[in-house]
């Protein structure tokens, strides 16, 4: 009798202690021994029908995140843009009823075309906002100084230059600042106006909602300086705009330049 207990005890013995491991071994604070096994791509030949396959899918993974950068970053503009008009709004009403407008003038003294109001001065450009004839805004216009004239303008040829500075220099300014306003350049010329000889780009850029603002860029040489008119705004609105910014053209300063005389030996 007392060797079956014996014999009982190392049984129940030697299954507890082979227990205990594996219900440890499974338990959810043992440790884990799955391995997640990533695959691999497929390594094609160079230039074969499943290396182009391949090359083709990454193309367009790429497109498909810069197209989705593209709609972000436009989104941020156009919020950007709502709340800036929106402030501007906030500070339209608190403005006192009785307060004149201030009249917005050209460089040349004069007062600038009707709808055209001073919106922001700064050294050397001054920016205006163009209302219609119905109050509400139609676009904008600056004027600048783009530097001094340093010769004689010549419009024909290959060599096309305003006030000694090439055409060429003037187009690839405007579309520097197409590129950083999502916009492009569509056409360049020379003209007479009011005896002035300008170069004009025309381009255009993209507006909220789809539309596509006229952009057109004026220079001129007034007074041994180069001047750049610009004015965005809606394509029903551009003739509009042309026309009095060639008025301004007009009124911009004109003095003429000193002409250098060689001194003669006595």
């Amino acid at each position: 009798m007392l060797f079956r207990a014996v014999a009982l005890s190392l049984a129940l013995m030697i299954g507890i202690g082979t227990i205990i491991p594996l219900a440890t071994e499974y338990a959810e604070a043992g440790p884990k021994h799955t391995k997640r096994y990533k695959k691999k791509p497929r390594k094609y030949k160079k230039y074969s029908k499943g290396w182009w396959r391949q090359y083709h899918a990454r193309m367009k993974r790429k497109k498909a995140l810069a197209a989705r950068k593209r709609a972000l970053r436009l989104q941020q503009l156009r919020l950007a843009e709502l709340q800036k008009s929106g402030d501007a709004k906030d500070k339209a009403a608190v403005k006192p009823v009785g307060e004149p407008p201030t009249s917005a003038m050209l460089p040349s003294g004069q007062s600038a075309p009707k709808g055209w109001k001073a919106s922001k001065l700064s050294s050397g450009e001054i920016q205006f906002q163009i209302d219609g004839s119905g109050g509400g805004a139609v676009g904008s216009a600056s004027i600048s100084v783009v530097g001094p004239a340093t010769g004689e303008s010549v419009l024909t040829g290959k060599n096309q230059a305003l006030a000694g500075v090439p055409t060429t220099s003037l187009r690839r300014e405007v579309i520097n600042r197409m590129v950083r306003e999502n916009g492009w350049v569509v056409n360049d010329y020379q003209k007479m106006v009011g005896g002035r000889a300008v170069y004009v780009v025309v381009a255009q850029s993209q507006a909220t909602g789809g539309r596509v603002n006229s952009r057109m860029f004026y220079f001129t040489e007034a007074d041994g300086r180069i001047y750049s008119v610009a004015t965005t705004s809606a394509a029903e609105s551009a003739e509009k705009l042309a026309e009095e910014s060639e008025k301004v053209i007009v009124s911009l300063p004109s003095r003429p330049r000193p002409v250098q005389q060689a001194s003669l030996k006595q």
